[in-house]
């Protein structure tokens, strides 16, 4: 039965084919004109000078790693110097950039929320030099590291053409309106709520159909950035896994409030207004490496995690915000899913 509702309901979506078609070519109009328009900015940035970062050394570390990481920092452009002073008042002093604790197996760094580029560089540097270490196994540390500039050299084509395909896919509740529609107007919700369908059946054939039809449609925006724009994507398949649970994160969390709101036009409304801001704090339209956003208040935005870990992959070929992106996007989707379905039981036991 459940296969016949998704079946179904995915042939409601596809009548409405201006949807699917917006999905397309939206994604790649907008990319289109914000990278003429801001293919500048991205190549005037510059990544962080030399700076210095203070240091302390547990009792009983090895001295010879201290010496191999100051020469790291030294090749990399950060000067390691030890520091004894108040760290909060150092670091907004400018006297150092940053200050990192170095204990026998195990290291904690201290960064500004104001200098995220260097904060960022810093923690690269000590997480692939103490990687070296652990690999070493005690051995002669081989520290000969490579540090990607900070933040990384993305391009314009690249950056728009990647991050405007995650901001369609938050606006996926478009895709779902026609549907939403049809089931009002022939009380389809009404009539399987009498049936012995569970309220998380008539759920999932409503989610899966939706998070299908802008995934394809997403999908095929991206295959023709690619050709007509030469926007270039990392990892394909980690990228689409990102993608994918990013729209269906976004359906989950549209579809709540189309639970709670019982109305697609005050959804529309509400949804546009929360993705409009996740999107601005996300890197939609200011890109992230050049915001000045507080950090903290970036890592609140779904969109931010999808944003960069997709633009990391594509200029870096890795990203540590890829784990951080996945779980944010199944946590929205149980969390999400989770309201809708309360909403949806005590609506059916009231009638």
């Amino acid at each position: 039965m459940i296969r016949y509702l998704i079946k179904n309901n995915l042939k409601i979506m596809f009548r409405n084919a201006v949807n699917i078609v917006m999905y397309v070519l939206c994604p790649v109009i907008v990319s289109t004109v914000i990278i003429s328009a801001f293919s500048s900015v991205l190549e005037s940035y510059e990544g962080p000078g030399d700076f210095k970062v203070g240091y302390t050394v547990e009792a009983g570390t090895q001295t010879g790693y201290v010496d191999a990481l100051a020469k790291i920092g030294e090749e990399n452009g950060i000067t390691f110097k030890e520091y004894d002073g108040d760290i909060e008042e150092g670091i907004n002093n400018d006297e150092i950039s940053g200050f990192v604790e170095i204990k026998k197996d195990s290291y904690k760094v201290y960064k500004s929320e104001e200098k995220t580029v260097e904060g960022a560089k810093l923690e690269y540097l000590m997480s692939a030099f103490f990687n070296s270490m652990i690999s070493s196994d005690g051995a002669d540390i081989n520290y000969a590291i490579e540090t990607p500039d900070y933040a990384p050299a993305i391009d314009a084509t690249d950056y728009y053409g990647i991050i405007y395909i995650v901001y369609f896919g938050w606006c996926a509740i478009v895709c779902g309106a026609g549907l939403f529609t049809s089931e009002k107007k022939n009380s389809i919700i009404e009539r399987l709520q009498v049936s012995n369908l569970s309220t998380f059946q008539i759920y999932l054939a409503r989610l899966i159909p939706i998070v299908i039809v802008v995934f394809l449609g997403t999908g095929i925006a991206a295959v023709v950035s690619s050709l007509m724009l030469g926007v270039h994507w990392g990892n394909i398949l980690i990228s689409a896994v990102i993608v994918l649970l990013t729209v269906a994160a976004a359906t989950a969390f549209e579809m709540m409030i189309y639970e709670m709101t019982n109305s697609m036009i005050a959804t529309i409304i509400l949804s546009f207004g929360i993705v409009w801001f996740m999107g601005y704090v996300g890197g939609s339209f200011e890109a992230y490496v050049i915001s000045d956003t507080k950090e903290w208040v970036k890592q609140l935005s779904p969109l931010y995690h999808a944003n960069r870990s997709l633009a990391e992959l594509s200029c870096m070929g890795h990203s540590s915000y890829v784990l951080s992106s996945i779980i944010y996007s199944l946590g929205m989707i149980v969390g999400c899913s989770g309201i809708s379905l309360i909403i949806g039981k005590i609506r059916r036991a009231g009638k």
